[in-house]
Formats: C-alpha cells, structure tokens, sequence
C-alpha cells in the first residue's frame, strides 16, 4: 500500500503529530510506500520513507498553496493521504484527495478553533462549552467552519478518544458510521546514557505546552501548598509556550523560585529521564483529546496525578492507574501529591495498574491493526 502521511510539524520538532509520524513510519515503512509531506526547514526523511519539505517561512497562504501542490503531486499513484489535523495539513490535503478522488484518513486530537480562542484569551470557556456557543472574532468562526467541512470531507476520521468522536459528531455533523475510535500507543523512549538511579523524594514532573488549558498555574499553586509539609518539594516544568512569562512571575510571587524550576524545551529523551528521576507525574489540564503524555508516564512507570476530565479519564482510572482529581481545585491537587509522597504502596499500585493498561488498550499492535483495519476499509469502499 502507497500511503501519504501529512503532517503539520516534523521531527526535530516537539509535538504529537511530529513524535507519532516518526513511530508510524518506523512501523509501516517495511509492509508500505511512505510519502511523509511536512511543514519543516530542517527536517531529514526517516530510513525507508521519502519526505517532501513545505517551508515554514512563507507567508500562510503560500504555505498552503504549496502544501496543496506538495500533496497533490506526492499523491499520485498513492492509495490514500492519511493527514494528522484537519487546518494546516488537512484543508490542503482535503482539496488534494478530491482532484485525485483519493481517500482521505484523518487523525483529529484537537479543535484548533478552541485552542486559538484560548491562546487568544478570547475564550475561558472548556471545549464542550466553546463548542455549543463558540466565542471570538470572525477568524475563529471561520476556523470552525474549515474544519467542519475538511472533517466531513473524510472518508474516515479517526480520534484517540471516544469523547472526541462524539464531540465531532455532535458539533460538525460528521456522519458516526465515518467516525472511529483508535486509541494512541504509548511512545518509544529515547533514553539517555544515564545510570539508573532512584527517583528523588518528592519530586514533581511536568511536561507541557505551556498553554491556559494545560493549568500549569494551579500545579505551582498546589506546590506551594504542599512546600508547607514538604519544605523540600521540588517541580519541574518542561515544556514553553505563550504562558512562560506569566507563570514564571505567578511563581516569584509565591517565593517559590526555588521550588519551581522552568527547564523551557527539551528532548524527548530528556521528558523521559525527568519522569524517571521524579516522585510523581502531574497533568492539571482542563482538556485533553487523550494524553500521550500520560501513557508516556504509564511506561516510565511513575505515579499519576490528573484532572478528572472526559478524554484524560478514559486511561487515568482513580486509584487503579492513578489519582484524579477535580480541575481547577488546587487543595485537592495539593492533596493527592501528598498522599502519593507518603504512601509506597499506593503509588506502585499505581504504577503496576497503568503498565497492565497500557498493554490491554494502548499497545502499538492493538493501534496499528485498528489503522490498517481503518485503510481496509476505506479502500474497499466505492470512490465518490
């Protein structure tokens, strides 16, 4: 099978769809003919796969165009463009399969209208509430109504969550019999030449965008509440985004600069050894399509703390693979951290729960036969 993979972002890239196109090639590239169409200056084709480079320096609208001709080109002779969001990859990708009449997969873990309202601070609105009454400017309404028509111009639009197919079906009208559920596989660690060494007391990681909805600002809260117990509480944060400025000065105020330490980007291996040298993994979000990072937390086998939201609650289950706690309650987060400081038993009950589940229900094997089901299937189905 010809397959094109299109992608908004690129391995040295950190991200999602740039970390999960590099493991799918990995996989499929063996069994398939791999097109990888990405926005990236410096990104080099991975062994057996050919890319094709889109400038990210452009102006969009050029960005698009030749995005557009990129795939319209690379998917000639191919059998299907399986696209990795529904905006800067899947509008071009969209027009692209419709002059070709080739099918198009697509993978939605996010609304990208919401995320920029957000980023905007046009909204403080959760996504299920944007969603029925969406705030912002004329842009995002159209961001709404791009995506809308690209996710219903899909053969099939796979989702990591079964919250997120339902939204998908209830707020853009995308038919269910074109929507699937395929649950992410936990990543393939990079891990650094390091010897093992145990995790450091109370400890707290964190890696994240720094974005409104990821609630980085409540978990150096929650520090300062557990640094009264636990005077030698210590969290890490890596990750930045457009919140770096504001949490930083959020964690001078609290006289927490040295209990609160801000490492900016870093590698993948990097997060991995983070998670490996800490007490506890936090994940404050108020949305999450299903987090990665998350099951990245289950194989380095170090205890969870995160929100009790629809997407998040669907592989953090409360005292079995983790602990979950209510958004936007920082005692109650300050509590579970505490709780997993002084109790060794809990936290590898923990631990053990979400290695058993990562192999039950987010395994690489259980993924890929899901997608390669999800390309059957739309190949067998007669061409509009």
């Amino acid at each position: 099978m010809k397959v094109i993979i299109a992608t908004p972002i690129y391995l040295p890239e950190i991200g999602g769809p740039a970390t999960y196109t590099k493991e799918l090639c990995e996989r499929l590239r063996d069994s398939h003919s791999i097109i990888v169409v990405a926005y990236t200056d410096v990104g080099m084709a991975m062994p057996g796969t050919q890319l094709i480079q889109v400038s990210k320096q452009k102006p969009l609208l050029v960005r698009l165009v030749l995005y557009f001709f990129a795939l319209l080109k690379a998917s000639h002779g191919a059998d299907l463009v399986y696209v990795q969001n529904a905006m800067a990859a899947g509008l071009p990708a969209a027009l692209a399969c419709m002059i070709r009449r080739k099918p198009l997969v697509l993978k939605f873990v996010g609304d990208e209208a919401w995320e920029r309202a957000t980023q905007r601070r046009l909204t403080k609105k959760r996504l299920e509430e944007f969603l029925i009454s969406p705030d912002g400017d004329w842009k995002i309404r159209m961001m709404m109504r791009v995506q809308g028509w690209v996710l219903r111009r899909a053969a099939c639009v796979t989702t990591p969550s079964a919250y997120l197919s339902q939204e998908l079906i209830k707020t853009y009208g995308v038919r269910p019999e074109r929507t699937t559920v395929n649950y992410n596989a936990a990543e393939v660690t990079e891990v650094l030449p390091f010897e093992p060494t145990p995790p450091i007391p109370h400890q707290i990681a964190v890696t994240a965008r720094l974005v409104a909805w990821k609630g980085v600002a409540g978990i150096i809260r929650a520090t300062s509440i557990v640094r009264k117990k636990f005077p030698d509480v210590r969290t890490i944060i890596a990750g930045d985004g457009p919140e770096t400025d504001s949490l930083k000065k959020l964690s001078r105020n609290l006289g927490m600069d040295n209990s609160v330490s801000f490492l900016g980007k870093v590698s993948r291996a990097e997060t991995w050894h983070i998670r490996k040298k800490s007490s506890v993994y936090v994940l404050n979000s108020t949305y999450e399509g299903l987090p990665h990072t998350v099951l990245t937390s289950f194989a380095a086998q170090i205890p969870v703390i995160a929100t009790d939201i629809s997407g998040t609650n669907e592989a953090v289950y409360h005292e079995k693979t983790g602990l979950l706690v209510r958004p936007g309650n920082d005692a109650e987060l300050a509590n579970a951290i505490e709780r997993l400081f002084t109790d060794a038993a809990l936290c590898k009950k923990l631990t053990d729960g979400g290695t058993k589940l990562l192999k039950e229900k987010f395994s690489w094997e259980g993924h890929l036969a899901g997608l390669t089901s999800i390309f059957e299937s739309v190949l067998a189905k007669p061409r509009n």
